[in-house]
């Protein structure tokens, strides 16, 4: 199979140290290629199967990918659900000063010495926020280039030291990938309320190796992760609405009122209607109960 090779003069354009773009659909994805420049991209939308130096691995929403000059890839679908993801690709010049400015302390080797290029998952905050940023830095686009290069060094060093840091600590104390992907998507309202069918049906596994992957790795359970989830819920709701804590423990997930109380009292040492007592006095907008882009907070 043929093995396209791209240079970053051709696809920044000569004296560009580094460009984003998005591809919106799998069907316009490069087919099998390497570059000789750095690419860091991520999933905004879908779910594919990347192809990496002869490895195939699962990617979805939220998985950010580091990918090193020759590192062999391409993307083929997972099922029949498309892919969008984001591009931002950087001279090696540009990597080369980015980990010189980060100096010894973050061991570089940890990133290109690993035989699949590293991949870490972003929580759907963290998605939007990356997101924003280049959306605001497009407006520089052919108007100040040199602002937008700027602006990319600084999100390049965020990127490594926020999210790529990861690979600063041991193989053996790191999250599973999987594991990372089910805690972002668990963070979803409609996920979380679900509750633990919901966390059994992403997570491809069975109930007790779930339980011993989060004992051990999490020193919690999937129950009290989620009720965690849940009350961090509950209490933006209650600071931020007029909603009765009745409709917020259902909105939450919690079907036992008793219950949701008994959880919050034990976890924040006070009851809802006292934790909402002690929230500054201003107008709490009422919330649509059917709204479906609520990410716990």
């Amino acid at each position: 199979m043929e093995i396209y090779k791209f240079v970053a003069d051709t696809q920044l354009g000569v004296g560009v140290e580094s460009l984003f773009f998005t591809v919106q659909s799998l069907h316009h994805a490069s087919p099998l290629h390497c570059h000789d420049y750095y690419e860091i991209f991520l999933v905004i939308e879908g779910e594919a199967i990347h192809c990496v130096n002869g490895a195939r691995e699962p990617i979805s929403q939220g998985a950010m990918v580091f990918m090193r000059p020759e590192d062999i890839h391409a993307y083929d679908w997972a099922g029949e659900q498309d892919c969008r993801f984001i591009n931002i690709i950087f001279r090696q010049e540009a990597m080369e000063n980015a980990f010189a400015f980060l100096g010894k302390a973050f061991n570089r080797e940890l990133l290109l010495n690993c035989t699949v290029p590293p991949t870490v998952y972003v929580t759907l905050l963290e998605q939007e926020h990356i997101t924003g940023r280049l959306d605001r830095m497009g407006v520089y686009r052919g108007r100040d280039e040199k602002a937008l290069e700027v602006l990319l060094r600084g999100l390049l060093i965020d990127l490594l030291v926020t999210h790529f840091g990861k690979f600063q600590i041991g193989p053996d104390e790191r999250l599973p990938s999987w594991l990372e992907a089910l805690l972002v998507q668990m963070q979803r309202e409609d996920n979380f309320t679900a509750g633990l069918p919901r966390m059994y049906e992403l997570s491809n596994r069975s109930p007790g190796h779930l339980n011993r992957v989060f004992r051990q790795l999490l020193h919690t359970t999937p129950v009290e992760y989620i009720n965690q989830l849940k009350l961090n819920y509950t209490k933006h709701l209650l600071a931020t609405t007029s909603l009765s804590v009745t409709d917020i423990a259902l909105t939450a997930g919690f079907n036992n009122l008793s219950h949701y109380h008994h959880l919050f009292r034990r976890v924040f040492h006070r009851t809802p209607m006292e934790f909402r007592a002690e929230q500054p006095e201003a107008e709490r907008v009422r919330v649509d109960m059917n709204r479906d882009d609520n990410v716990v907070t």
